[in-house]
């Protein structure tokens, strides 16, 4: 699972080379690349889910820049290549590379296991809230909000019952008779594009990481079209009736393309999970996306963040899997009331980055080796020069009360 990425010049992107693991999250100030970074990984892994479903030959992508006019476009980050960008993508299928404007892709010929669900999740997404449905809404944004957008009403529906927000004890219920969606408190009901910006961030995230989780889960196969279904079957026709192979061969075959039909796992990236929450929602938030992660054992999540605080609950999440990890079945049992498994991060399933523009180093790794935990002065990089100024202005305040 540990997939490398290498990037050199493109956009804010400087210079870096980056594992993803389990759980990759990235910090910085803004404008530093953390989002162009998720979407570089989303990219490819879409571009390895569909080559690996032979849906396109690997000379498509390599010819007629289509790397920056379909790829990069989709993303809306066509504008960031130049001509020193450098960007190599080894993939758990495929590896990419991109150099003094060409675009390779290499076929490892690995046998897969099952097909990557991408699901980007933007910034933005709190428009689909507000839009709800109306997708006219949605064309001035990049084309990865119109797919979020498509699964957020796939999502809706398909929680038909209803669905618990991760926060505050509220309730989402969802009116198709009249395409209206409902926010359910303790004593109250609102309307969803009357309600409090940090729902309106937090609900589309949080149900459609839930629902896609789900759909990996359930080993759910992909919806064929009629001339996919008529393809497959015709190859499969072709597999059984050569002669040249032996039976363990169609066997292995036939199972590879059930594989590439079928859903195992969720690359689930978000985009500033923390948007317009209180720390308590934060906390709650996180711990969805995380259990959705655990759900199935290939899932990954990616995620970029501006909050300390962030940190400091996957650090709360490190810590308890370490604990758990040399606790008696007696201290389990107490360690699983204050923080369940499917909260808990092994150390060796995260990796965390700090992204900066001015610092020597452009990307560093900020866990700290010798703990497994996210570095202390990382948690809240901007406390300290905030207590200095407090510190100074309060010297000078005490002297004026000395007066």
């Amino acid at each position: 699972m540990n997939e490398r990425l290498i990037v050199k010049s493109f956009g804010p992107v400087k210079d870096l080379d980056i594992l993803f693991k389990k759980v990759t999250l990235f910090i910085g100030d803004q404008g530093t690349g953390k989002s162009c970074v998720a979407k570089l990984f989303s990219m490819f892994k879409w571009t390895e889910k569909v080559l690996s479903q032979k849906k396109y030959k690997l000379s498509y992508f390599e010819q007629y820049n289509r790397f920056q006019k379909m790829l990069c476009k989709y993303h809306r980050i066509e504008s960031f290549v130049n001509e020193s960008s450098y960007i190599k993508f080894e993939g758990a299928l495929y590896d990419f590379l991109y150099e003094n404007g060409n675009f390779s892709v290499i076929d490892k010929s690995h046998e897969i296991k099952g097909i990557s669900k991408v699901m980007y999740v933007p910034a933005e997404r709190s428009i689909v809230s507000v839009a709800e449905n109306k997708s006219k809404l949605l064309k001035e944004l990049p084309d990865s909000s119109e797919t979020f957008s498509d699964e957020f009403v796939n999502a809706k529906k398909f929680f038909q019952n209803g669905y618990n927000l991760p926060f505050e004890g509220l309730r989402f219920e969802y009116d198709s008779l009249n395409d209206a969606g409902w926010i359910h408190g303790v004593d109250y009901k609102v309307r969803l594009i009357n309600a409090s910006s940090g729902i309106q961030s937090s609900l589309p995230m949080c149900i459609v990481s839930e629902y896609l989780s789900s759909k990996i889960s359930d080993k759910e196969e992909v919806k064929l079209s009629k001339e996919e279904k008529d393809k497959l079957e015709k190859r499969v026709t072709e597999i059984m009736q050569n002669e040249e192979y032996s039976d363990s061969i169609k066997d292995m075959m036939i199972r590879q393309l059930s594989y590439a039909n079928r859903y195992n796992q969720l690359i689930n990236i978000v985009e500033e999970p923390e948007l317009n929450l209180f720390p308590r929602s934060q906390m709650e938030v996180l711990f969805s996306l995380i259990s959705n992660n655990a759900s199935a054992e290939e899932n990954m999540l990616v995620f970029t963040t501006h909050s300390p605080y962030s940190l400091a609950i996957i650090n709360t999440m490190i810590m308890g899997a370490k604990t758990y990890a040399n606790a008696t079945e007696e201290q389990r049992g107490q360690i699983e009331a204050i923080l369940p498994v499917k909260y808990q991060i092994n150390e060796n399933e995260i990796a965390a980055y700090r992204l900066s523009s001015s610092d020597e180093c452009y990307c560093q790794s900020v866990i700290n080796e010798k703990t497994g935990l996210v570095s202390k002065n990382e948690l809240d990089s901007a406390s300290d020069e905030i207590m200095r100024v407090f510190n100074s202005l309060y010297q000078y305040y005490a002297k004026t009360l000395a007066k």
